[in-house]
């Protein structure tokens, strides 16, 4: 009896997903003969490497919807080789997806992890396609098992607020001309639905209940009790339960784009889930979004230790500012202020709204 594939879409058939196996294996290998000396694993996390990648019908045809996000393993630092980059390059031509290779880690990088969301979803829960299938899970720190930091939930929430800014200005610019050309053509409904999503994972990390599990989460955020300051909880299961289903199929949603009216709404939620997390994190309240913003205490405290402080004014100073705050401090006020008070049709609101994702493509 043949083997059966691993899951990297569970909405799709066996076959797709043994598609998804031997093209991720065949990628590999061609990634590990580019740089034979260098080579200790690559590893498959996002989506696909959580078995939660979606499956798209295109023509009739299960297709791949999500990046193949990457994790490249060397034995000594380097930048991602010239031949990985064109092995990528053809694989994205042949799937039309982003294949995604961040910085190449090594062992002692992997031993240092950064407590944050990212990693604890890359260990608990991904796919070593070729190398040592324990790289991870031998070489991880052990924090990266225990419940995320509170923090992260306004990182997730600054992460997927800006995606809900960038589809803003792109149904703006739809309005404005309809023949405008988005980033791709799904672009506002992705940025809208990961956005949704995120109004329920960042309840789950303030509850110190997160699971890089997707199905999981989901049972999860069902379950949530209604707390003083979040009255719209079942509301915002309602948009979490539509966020998994496109997540796990998205055309099995509407196809069309989501309105400006539809965003506004959605930023309204995206608020009030940012004072509720805040106000648990921090023990403080606020009477408005826009008090939140005017306050100006240290978000990250451990981005401000005595270590980091000269950094800090030295990322500040190529800004032409000076600073001892590390810069994305900036970004959860600003953010704040632009969703919390939404003006499309206001130059300086766009003005701003432009610098303020110059400023997050370099400290998201």
């Amino acid at each position: 009896m043949d083997k059966l594939p691993m899951v990297y879409a569970r909405e799709g058939s066996t076959e797709f997903n043994a598609f998804i196996e031997k093209t991720l294996g065949a990628l590999a290998e061609e990634v590990r003969q580019a740089m034979i000396s260098t080579f200790v694993a690559l590893v498959l996390g996002g989506g696909y490497g959580r078995g939660d990648g979606a499956c798209v019908l295109r023509e009739g045809n299960e297709s791949l919807y999500n990046d193949f996000d990457l994790f490249l393993v060397v034995t000594k630092p380097m930048e991602v080789p010239l031949q990985v980059l064109e092995v990528t390059k053809k694989y994205e031509h042949m799937l039309n997806i982003e294949v995604d290779i961040g910085k190449p880690l090594t062992i002692n990088d992997i031993k240092h992890l950064p407590r944050q969301l990212m990693y604890q979803d890359l260990l608990q829960a991904h796919v070593v396609l070729l190398g040592d299938q324990k790289v991870l899970t031998a070489n991880a720190p052990s924090y990266l098992l225990e419940p995320l930091p509170q923090v992260d939930a306004l990182r997730l929430l600054l992460n997927r607020g800006s995606g809900l800014l960038q589809a803003m200005l792109e149904a703006r610019a739809l309005v404005l001309d309809p023949s405008h050309q988005m980033p791709d053509p799904d672009f506002i409904r992705r940025n809208r639905e990961k956005c949704t999503l995120s109004f329920g994972d960042s309840l789950l990390i303030q509850a110190e209940s997160y699971t890089p599990s997707l199905l999981e989460r989901q049972k999860r955020v069902k379950s949530l009790k209604k707390e003083k300051n979040l009255e719209n909880l079942d509301e915002l299961k309602s948009l979490y339960e539509e966020a998994v289903t496109f997540k796990l199929r998205p055309d099995s949603l509407p196809l069309c784009q989501n309105e400006l009216d539809d965003l506004l709404y959605i930023a309204d939620y995206w608020v009030s889930v940012l004072l509720f997390v805040e106000s648990k994190r921090t023990g403080k309240s606020w009477a408005s979004v826009s008090t939140y913003a005017n306050d100006d205490f240290i978000r990250e405290s451990e981005q401000h230790t005595k270590k980091k402080l000269l950094r800090n004014v030295v990322k500040n100073l190529k800004r032409g500012k000076f600073s001892l705050r590390y810069p994305r401090e900036q970004l959860y006020r600003q953010l704040a202020s632009l969703l919390g008070n939404v003006q499309v049709s206001d130059p300086d609101w766009n003005r701003e709204a432009k610098d303020f994702l110059s400023l997050w493509q370099l400290y998201n």
